[in-house]
């Protein structure tokens, strides 16, 4: 749980007032949040904001310089007593050349000390059997990712640790792997993840730490981010410089007029028109439509959704601008 407590189950993960100086000029400061069985909390931020610092503290490859982490009530860095409570899934990890899935599988169920009879089992939730004689280094991005998830909770973990669990794959393997992740996290499995893909969010997150400039963003809910929808735009370009005044002033008057664009601002070459909040699968055709019938020439127009790096931004210029007043 990024903000308050809740239930009366103890925490798989509890962050407490954590503080880590990564380098003179940069720092995690007071950092607080917890985790609890079957919970996903979402660790994001804009780019530099301390994400994969704060999942490498967690997993104990960092000593905190203040303030404690704890898994199931014992900090990371006492491996022998916390390793069999963690499961951890880094960014990025090498697999060996010339070794099957299956074998692959199996020394990891030896080095785990988990149960050998998992191997059909792990195989299964992670849809790998027609892959078991394949070489893991053959696997596909996806495919190998989840064979990754499956080995780090191989020995039943209470606390599933993940940085960008779905960077670099495809739409299809991005929900192969959020479904085996929904799962683990249906049998009770803790998850704690950073991320940039506001699909994750929506997928495995209960509420979100938000980070900027290494502190945390207090009262930033998860609705507030998973929920920015309303926050999508349209930027117009004028077919030319002397149709560009009357562009500008067609999108002001939709402002006042029209339900679906909220605002507009002059870029170069054009206009940004900010969307109300709805469903916009239509909205670029829409407007386009409409700057026709009224004569307006574009010479281009382009749907843009922000990023979760730009929604923190938002979040992040709110909560400043509401401690001002």
């Amino acid at each position: 749980m990024a903000d308050t407590g809740r239930g009366t189950a103890p925490p798989v993960l509890s962050v407490a007032n954590l503080e880590y100086r990564v380098s003179p000029g940069f720092a995690l400061r007071h950092i607080a949040f917890s985790v609890t069985a079957g919970e996903g909390v979402a660790v994001i931020g804009t780019n530099g904001s301390g994400k994969t610092t704060l999942i490498r503290l967690i997993a104990g490859l960092l000593r905190p310089g203040h303030g404690t982490v704890e898994i199931c009530g014992t900090p990371p860095r006492r491996w022998g007593q916390v390793s069999r409570h963690i499961g951890y899934v880094q960014q990025t990890k090498e697999l060996p050349d010339g070794v099957s899935v299956e074998t692959y599988v199996k020394h990891q169920l030896k080095l785990r000390r988990a149960d050998p009879g998992r191997y059909e089992e792990l195989i299964a939730l992670a849809d790998l059997e027609r892959h078991s004689d394949q070489y893991v280094r053959n696997l596909s991005g996806g495919n190998q990712r989840k064979l990754h998830v499956i080995c780090a909770v191989a020995h039943r973990p209470d606390l599933l640790i993940l940085d960008e669990p779905t960077t670099g794959l495809d739409p299809t393997a991005r929900e192969t792997l959020l479904e085996l992740l929904r799962s683990l996290k249906g049998d009770g499995v803790g998850v704690v993840f950073a991320s940039h893909h506001r699909d994750e969010l929506v997928a495995l997150a209960d509420s979100v730490v938000v980070l900027h400039e290494g502190r945390q963003v207090k009262d930033a809910a998860l609705a507030a981010v998973t929920g920015s929808g309303e926050r999508s735009s349209l930027v117009l370009a004028a077919f030319a410089d002397a149709q560009l005044a009357q562009l500008r002033s067609w999108a002001a008057r939709q402002v006042m007029t029209s339900g679906l664009i909220r605002s507009a601002h002059d870029v170069e070459n054009g206009v940004k028109v900010a969307l109300s909040e709805g469903d916009h699968r239509n909205s670029l055709a829409e407007v386009v439509a409409r700057a026709h019938a009224e004569g307006i020439a574009l010479r281009s127009a382009s749907y843009f959704e922000p990023t979760l790096a730009d929604v923190v931004r938002s979040i992040v210029e709110q909560v400043e601008l509401e401690q001002l007043v």
